[in-house]
């Protein structure tokens, strides 16, 4: 994210290389001269406490308001773009409350996004600026980045992972294009774009990296490969080795609450694994399986939200993530699925996670979302929705049959749609589990 040092790296590019390139975007670019005069001819003033919401865009606008509120250490808070009117109202309602309070976040300024709220209420998130730094210095030195980097964006900007490919990357000097919106779904396109800008860096969610890799158009001048968000699946990897044959192919693990905390190198991944900690980052699992850890990175907590997720362990604050995990005889540590996913059906405890994994693994499966819902009974059912590649012959029967095998009969989906429609996603670029099934049972008939 945006920092006032991250903007002091900005205003010292403009200075040293003023016509290079740092914003690219559908409707043109933006030199480091420009970007430096637009967010100088944009700053207001106000009260230290007046948090500016700025909503993502894809043309540079967000970058240039979020830097101007640096200048005078104001928060800004960054939603998505298609923020509706009960997603900012209940923002504005947050930040009044916010600002009549008092806390230990009362005076915190810097960047603040917002969790994806596809459990519930969105939780604002406020950034240590300071960690936001040493995130900065980590990547910079991490994956090369300088003057040469040119990073395609492909996720939301109020999305964490803009830390690297957008805020990073200005700050070492380098280029940021941002990908057209409508390209987002289209990995042609995409495949493109990253040969005619002559992409170095390219950060994604699975789901776009698996789009690119499918699109069978080799980008050999990529450089560093990132998936984040979610487990790459391991099944598509030789499409994604081909795409980028001179690439490191990276998989990195963190929530919006601690930024990056694990790496792996793809291309020796196995199925669940996590990868090694990032420099500085501790971590250790608790009684339950819950992984707990502590980076130089983690955020400063919730503006809306109470924050006994942070606690102070011997000097060091410790979140406790809600991921479970499974530690293998030589040292491996793997996600088995999150304490929030865990539900009881028909008395018998079940991962949402174990049953998407399995439908995922199934030929002719690209992705698959299981949700569950309460029965009049006060039980629950699981409901699920699986994508599958136009003109296979996958189903309902196999699937059912995948589940009962590797899990148990209680673990079988009550009802399961087949589409092969993309899954809709949330404001940070994650599938919208509730929206998937939602959107599939409004189809049917009654």
């Amino acid at each position: 994210m945006a920092t006032p040092a991250v903007w002091a790296s900005i205003q010292d590019h403009a200075r040293h290389r003023p016509e290079a390139v740092a914003l690219r975007f559908a409707g043109g670019s933006t030199t480091y001269a420009e970007l430096v005069a637009a967010v100088r001819s944009s700053v207001t003033g106000g009260p230290p406490d007046d948090v500016r919401v700025v909503r993502a865009d894809r043309d540079g606008r967000a970058v240039i308001d979020v830097l101007s509120a640096q200048t005078f250490r104001r928060p800004a808070l960054l939603i998505p773009h298609d923020a509706g009117a009960e997603y900012t109202s209940r923002i504005s309602r947050d930040l009044r409350s916010f600002t009549r309070g008092s806390g230990p976040l009362r005076n915190a300024h810097g960047l603040w996004t917002t969790t994806s709220g596809s459990t519930g209420r969105p939780k604002i998130v406020a950034h240590d600026p300071e960690g936001i730094d040493r995130f900065v210095h980590w990547a910079r030195t991490r994956f090369a980045l300088g003057a040469d980097t040119v990073s395609l964006s492909l996720s939301p900007i109020n999305f964490d992972i803009a830390t690297l490919d957008v805020w990073a990357v200005l700050a070492s000097g380098g280029q940021v294009v941002f990908a057209s919106r409508e390209d987002l779904t289209h990995g042609p396109a995409l495949a493109a774009a990253a040969r005619t800008h002559r992409i170095s860096l390219l950060q994604a969610v699975p789901v776009v990296l698996t789009l690119l890799a499918r699109a069978r158009a080799p980008m050999p001048r990529v450089r560093t490969v990132v998936s984040t968000g979610d487990f790459y699946p391991l099944e598509t990897l030789p499409d994604l080795d081909s795409a980028f044959p001179r690439a490191g192919l990276w998989s990195v693990y963190g929530s919006t609450e601690t930024n990056d905390s694990f790496i792996l190198d793809l291309r020796r991944a196995t199925a669940g694994e996590l990868g090694n900690p990032v420099d500085g980052v501790r971590y250790r699992v608790d009684g339950t399986g819950e992984l707990v850890v502590s980076t130089p990175f983690q955020a400063l907590g919730y503006v809306n939200a109470p924050n006994d997720a942070w606690r102070a362990v011997q000097g060091r604050r410790e979140f406790s993530t809600g991921d479970l995990v499974a530690t293998d005889t030589d040292g491996t540590l793997r996600l088995t699925g999150r304490s929030d996913r865990q539900v009881k059906v028909r008395g018998t405890r079940l991962s949402l996670d174990a049953v998407e994994a399995v439908l995922r693994h199934q030929s002719g499966v690209v992705d698959a979302v299981v949700t569950a819902r309460g029965r009049g009974s006060g039980d629950r059912e699981l409901l699920a929705a699986v994508r599958v590649e136009p003109g296979t012959a996958v189903t309902n029967l196999a699937l059912r049959s995948a589940v009962s095998s590797a899990l148990s009969p209680t673990a079988v989906p009550s009802r399961t749609f087949l589409t092969t429609e993309p899954f809709p996603v949330t404001g940070t670029g994650k599938t919208d589990r509730n929206s998937a099934i939602r959107r599939l049972l409004e189809r049917q008939p009654t």
